[in-house]
């Protein structure tokens, strides 16, 4: 066996090795590729690495199991899209899509968990580590096309959407197929992956609220087969998780209003000062949180409101009721006229409560890198 572990070992590098080379050269972009690249290291393996892992589960109970998750997956963000509201999926189910991507993304799924399989032959620590790198490359590869390095908020999805949910996710994997095998986890990738194509509808829920479920959901399933599918658990090492659960709960409940006041869609919101207009008050930089709930406003007030597709945050001078329509008109502190256009309700998004200072500058330090980049 010591044999078979080294021959798995090489083989792991030489795809990290292969993987590297795909990335650097664009390749792993183009789906068809990596469906046909993928699918011929799945066949090599196969032949090469004959021997299943052992299973330590009923693989159809699991099945069942994965299916109830995928859906409920789907039902979540479809749930939030009730409040958020829905876009008109571009992803449509047609021949093209059927061909550029339905087809190659399935190839994807079982090539990948062909190969993850075979390698899991080597259960040494170092060897899963090796294939959850290889694999999440690999599941990066379906949406590499949607993010890139062409601005802060794109590069920030590469990261956070698909790099850092993806090496979640395929830690997720690679446990299931060590000890319940390869088809369950192909069937929850499949209905998490290719629902988009066969709705013609989408949620519009913000970005990170995005990242941060799909960084969750892979733990809370974590949870629920080590409590519920694993027998062999200590009853003790189940009270030390229950008493955890609600130190769990609490940074969960953190992180996601931290998410809800970045995403501004609810009631509160926070923002990031990125000129000196407001210099003397607020400072380039500072943070400002800002409630928008209709209520009077006085002159004097500092308000946040949308010019250009941009938040601006300047100071209320003055304010005229001309039919009905109450107009704002504001100046910033440290500019020396006032601002040309006045604000009506339409384009206020709320009035600022309090500052924190200096801790969006790690922002802004970001965006001054990708304009320089531009």
């Amino acid at each position: 066996m010591s044999k078979d572990k080294k021959r798995i070992f090489i083989l792991e590098w030489v795809f990290v090795l292969l993987l590297v080379a795909c990335t650097l050269s664009s390749l792993i972009k183009s789906k068809i590729f990596m469906a046909v690249f993928t699918a011929i290291i799945a066949a090599g393996l196969s032949l090469l690495l004959q021997r299943e892992p052992i299973l330590r589960a009923n693989k159809k109970k699991i099945s069942k199991i994965m299916i109830i998750f995928g859906i409920l997956y789907i039902a979540l963000f479809y749930t939030l899209g009730l409040y958020t509201g829905f876009y008109q999926q571009i992803l449509r189910f047609n021949l093209k899509n059927i061909v550029n991507n339905i087809v190659p993304i399935t190839i994807i799924i079982f090539s990948t968990e062909q190969i993850r399989s075979k390698l899991l032959q080597d259960e040494s620590l170092k060897s899963k580590i090796l294939v959850v790198i290889i694999t999440a490359i690999i599941d990066s590869s379906i949406y590499l096309n949607a993010y890139g390095f062409s601005n802060l908020d794109s590069f920030l999805g590469l990261i956070g959407f698909v790099i850092i949910v993806s090496v979640f996710n395929n830690i997720l994997y690679t446990y299931m197929t060590s000890k319940y095998g390869k088809t369950p986890v192909i069937i929850y990738k499949c209905i998490t992956t290719l629902y988009i194509y066969f709705i013609p509808f989408a949620p519009d829920v913000y970005i990170y609220f995005r990242t941060f479920l799909r960084m969750l959901y892979p733990i809370l399933i974590y949870g629920y087969l080590e409590n519920n599918m694993n027998l062999e658990k200590d009853r003790e090492a189940n009270k030390s998780i229950r008493k955890e659960a609600f130190t769990y709960t609490v940074e969960i409940a953190i992180i996601l209003i931290l998410i809800a006041l970045i995403s501004c869609k609810f009631s509160y919101g926070i923002l990031v000062i990125g000129s000196g207009s407001m210099s003397g008050s607020i400072e380039k930089g500072d943070v400002v949180f800002f409630h928008n709930k209709k209520e009077p406003l006085e002159v004097g007030d500092v308000i946040v409101f949308q010019k250009d597709d941009i938040r601006v945050v300047h100071r209320i001078v003055d304010i005229k009721n001309i039919n009905d329509e109450f107009r704002y008109y504001t100046k910033g502190d440290a500019n020396p006229t006032p601002d040309e256009k006045y604000v009506t309700d339409d384009l206020l998004a709320g009035k600022v409560l309090f500052r924190i200072r200096y801790i969006g500058k790690p922002t802004l330090w970001l965006r001054s890198l990708f304009s320089k980049e531009g």
